[in-house]
């Protein structure tokens, strides 16, 4: 580990003193939202050329245009987009894909019940143009959405499931390794975990992923704690 990570999660843990009933300190929130963009930053880079490869250009340059209104939390503009969009290129998976996501994400406005008949439409449309990539991305929303309903036995075959189509992927593997760390069986997170760090050795150090996925509900609902992640880029870099 860094003598910055070090420092820095000895500052997280000399400031988190509060009881279990308590809201979560500030820096404990940060500390995940910095390891939930890690992670996001590392799936978007391994997966660049695959989902350049398989999206059209048009489709690539008006879907990051679509996930910018979304990050900046612009939603109702990401839903009018959209909505123009799938008009016109009903079966553009990229789209499909950020319907699905927006509907998770968006409330009241979007529903589970939405995202998951555009998640049915994805995966029927990714099978049917033999697309592994978003096959798997919408059957692993559908495991999300299946944890968030409370049905976990569920949720983790869904994973499995996303797992099986891409080995490489992160998101199966995290959502894998938290479903065990959230029931206290650590050592089956811990194989999930070695599994990710073979893969992307450079992610996390061991203990920060346990303590981040016993914690966290979903590592892609990052909307609660994106008012602290300047916060902590600002203190590492300060470090």
């Amino acid at each position: 580990m860094s003598q910055t990570r070090k420092n820095f999660n000895s500052n997280i843990r000399k400031k988190y003193n509060k009881n279990a009933s308590d809201v979560l300190d500030e820096r404990v929130r940060a500390l995940r939202v910095e390891l939930a963009q890690r992670t996001i930053d590392i799936q978007l880079s391994d997966q660049k050329e695959r989902k350049e490869a398989k999206d059209s250009p048009y489709a690539e340059k008006v879907g990051k245009e679509i996930s910018k209104l979304i990050n900046e939390e612009r939603l109702e503009e990401a839903r009018k987009r959209l909505e123009e969009e799938l008009d016109k290129h009903p079966k553009e998976l990229m789209f499909l894909n950020l319907q699905m996501a927006l509907d998770m994400l968006d409330k009241p406005f979007g529903s589970y019940e939405k995202a998951k008949k555009f998640g049915s439409i994805l995966m029927e449309i990714a099978v049917e143009k033999n697309n592994a990539y978003y096959t798997m991305v919408a059957i692993g929303n559908m495991g999300l959405i299946a944890h968030n309903e409370g049905h976990d036995e569920f949720s983790k075959a869904m994973y499995l499931v996303a797992h099986f189509i891409d080995k490489k992927e992160i998101f199966p593997m995290c959502n894998l390794a938290g479903w065990y760390a959230r029931r206290g069986e650590l050592e089956e997170a811990q194989k999930w975990i070695d599994k990710i760090l073979n893969n992307y050795p450079d992610w996390l150090e061991r203990d920060d992923i346990v303590t981040f996925l016993k914690k966290d509900e979903s590592l892609s609902n990052l909307r609660e704690y994106a008012p602290y992640k300047e916060k902590v880029l600002s203190k590492i870099e300060e470090q």
